[in-house]
């Protein structure tokens, strides 16, 4: 059953989860290049930067395509002495981050403003290729590459997306109030249970001390069911026999008499 409920609940978090779980983001603080074909044969003067990441020990792999992610960034005017990008590069991964990985930067020039596909695109400005092991971090590493006619500084970081935790992004902790578990998560992805509940999936009750299986189970917080023949907030109280009339029990469907009282049901007096 634990087995089972643990398969259900990884299904039913990789169901409701619609993001990815983590981001690769890199900031463009300044471009410069002394290329001169750059505009050559646009009048709009426009370019974008497109970032790659190939899990591969060969840096130069772009030819090969962005085979474990691209991002881009939006048009801007390459007429400029130097340029910047206001908003990172993002390019999301849905696996479990590896750590090391080559990541291609590349300054494209295009005659349209709105389409970056490669059938519009005239010319590379110019590419810069590092093979980096990334991990995961909120802070920003700074890097600065020279090129033979340009030069870029940049600065980029890994970090998981909300739900997602770990060195590597791959443990998820998705706080929830349900049948299948009652918890929030702590900055590291632990599950913190909420009141009255615990287990590791905080999905067991907890009810008053003497409600554990003797005599009764805990169904909900401070809801103790009891097994037939008990009664009582903990479980702890049996019933007596029910014609009983003037008796107790230390065990269900007993009737030990009171002081003047006798019987099998406790029903006669002394001077009966």
């Amino acid at each position: 059953m634990a087995q089972f409920l643990s398969t259900y609940f990884l299904v039913l978090i990789s169901a409701q989860l619609v993001k990815s779980s983590g981001v690769f983001e890199l900031k463009v603080h300044s471009f410069t290049t002394t290329n001169s074909s750059v505009c050559k044969q646009s009048r709009e003067c426009k370019g974008f930067f497109r970032v790659c990441l190939n899990y591969t020990k060969d840096v130069f792999s772009y030819r090969l395509g962005c085979s474990d992610g691209t991002g881009l960034t939006e048009t801007f005017s390459t007429d400029q002495n130097s340029i910047s990008t206001s908003a990172p590069i993002t390019v999301p991964f849905n696996f479990m981050w590896l750590g090391t990985v080559s990541v291609i930067i590349e300054a494209w020039n295009t005659d349209s403003s709105n389409d970056h596909s490669k059938e519009n695109l005239n010319s590379m400005i110019s590419y810069f290729a590092t093979q980096r092991n990334l991990t995961i971090g909120e802070k920003w590493s700074q890097d600065v590459h020279l090129g033979e006619q340009s030069k870029l500084r940049f600065s980029y970081r890994v970090v998981c997306n909300e739900f997602f935790y770990g060195d590597d992004c791959s443990d998820i902790c998705l706080p929830r109030d349900d049948p299948f578990g009652h918890f929030n998560c702590d900055a590291a992805g632990n599950r913190i249970c909420l009141p009255e509940w615990k287990g590791k999936y905080c999905a067991e009750p907890i009810c008053s001390s003497g409600c554990g299986g003797t005599h009764g189970i805990c169904v909900a917080p401070g809801q103790c069911h009891c097994f037939s023949g008990w009664l009582g907030p903990r479980c702890d109280e049996c019933k007596p026999d029910p014609g009983c009339m003037h008796g107790t029990c230390t065990y269900p469907r007993q009737c030990r008499c009171d002081l003047g009282w006798h019987g099998t049901l406790c029903d006669k007096g002394q001077n009966v």
